[in-house]
């Protein structure tokens, strides 16, 4: 099934088809109209922007219309082409041609759009994505503004040194680790956290391993310790 076809759009399609029997989705009636042929000439000296001109004279006499102050009188070039309107009978309608709001042409070109707006949804979400993928996600500015020299002294020193990942059991010495991503860096560390978390049940322990239950303010104080140690042992290698 092709992506554009949701539940939600197919059930539209079958809603328009109900209503207009296959003939005009507005009016549910076969469609009526007629068409208007019209002779619209345009000078050329303003193509390709869209300029009528109402007043020309024959090609290569002077132009009738004053130029703009300094430029020379021009002999006049028109172009003259033919075009065709259509007119619903049934009132003020975006048909620009017979039948093309029948039921078969109309959803033809809403499937189109349908088409068009899922890819932009997936351009965007790609984008999103990507830059999610690149980014640190760590906040570097202040929330309003910028900031002066001083300003600056006092935030970067308040920013964390590293950041908890999450808790595990070591499969070798099968005692609990921290793991740490070091603040503007990929690096992570593995931290043994020994008896820091030997205080608590087991019960405590599993949910705080398995699904990042927070700890008991003394033994993330604890934790904390540790960490910090870890990360400033690393940095002064």
């Amino acid at each position: 099934m092709s992506k554009w076809a949701t539940p939600e759009r197919q059930a539209h399609l079958v809603e328009l088809f109900i209503q207009s029997n296959g003939f005009c989705v507005f009016q549910n009636k076969p469609c009526q109209g007629t068409s208007e042929r019209q002779t619209i000439t345009l000078c050329e000296w303003r193509l390709p922007r869209i300029f009528k001109c109402y007043n020309h004279v024959p090609d290569g006499t002077p132009c009738r219309y004053k130029p703009d102050e300094g430029k020379p009188i021009i002999p006049c070039h028109t172009l003259t082409i033919h075009s065709s309107r259509f007119h619903c009978s049934y009132g003020d309608y975006p048909c620009s041609k017979k039948y093309e709001c029948h039921y078969e042409l109309y959803t033809d070109r809403l499937i189109k759009e349908w088409v068009q707006e899922d890819r932009q949804v997936s351009q965007a979400e790609w984008e999103a994505e990507r830059k999610q993928l690149h980014s640190l996600g760590e906040r570097r500015t202040p929330l309003r503004g910028m900031f002066s020299n001083i300003s600056r002294d006092i935030f970067y020193p308040r920013q964390p040194e590293y950041y908890l990942e999450g808790l595990g059991i070591s499969g070798l010495t099968f005692t609990p680790f921290a793991k740490v991503r070091i603040a503007n860096s990929f690096m992570r560390l593995f931290v043994e956290l020994g008896n820091a978390l030997k205080p608590m049940s087991k019960n405590k322990r599993r949910k705080a391993i398995r699904y990042g239950k927070p700890l008991p303010k003394e033994i993330s104080s604890q934790v904390s310790e540790l960490c910090n140690k870890a990360v400033r042992e690393y940095r002064k290698e």
